[in-house]
């Protein structure tokens, strides 16, 4: 789990929704904009839509497996720009996700979004810094 500090609050998320500077990969969407200046950290937070589960407990196991990976990625990075990143489901892409995920066992679902975050979040800072750092 981040620090408190490390995690968006909902004045962020809204603002961010509402900018609209998305970037879109795989199953995931960012939303994103530069940190403040005086801040030489990242903040991220995560959502899983409704959409996906009704079931809270389904819904809080792929959140713990994004946000597990995103500390392990957020740690590996030495950037001079920190961003605010609000990381949501792809809606368009969620059926094809459900579908997958429909006959897996718990641990199978947690390595795959792992490995599809991944992918997404490496593609997200080649486009946002031009890099592979990750």
């Amino acid at each position: 789990m981040f620090p408190k500090y490390q995690r968006l609050n909902t004045k962020d998320v809204l603002f961010l929704t509402k900018k609209k500077t998305y970037f879109s990969y795989w199953f995931f969407g960012f939303f994103f904009i530069n940190q403040y200046s005086n801040r030489n950290y990242n903040q991220i937070s995560f959502h899983v839509s409704i959409k996906y589960d009704k079931n809270a407990t389904a819904r809080n196991v792929l959140k713990r497996a994004v946000i597990k990976q995103a500390e392990t990625l957020t740690k590996k990075w030495l950037l001079a720009k920190h961003q605010k990143i609000f990381i949501t489901l792809n809606k368009n892409k969620l059926p094809l996700l459900q579908k997958e995920f429909e006959k897996m066992e718990k641990k199978n679902i947690i390595l795959r979004i792992q490995n599809y975050f991944t992918q997404s979040f490496t593609a997200l800072s080649k486009h946002l810094w031009n890099s592979s750092a990750i």
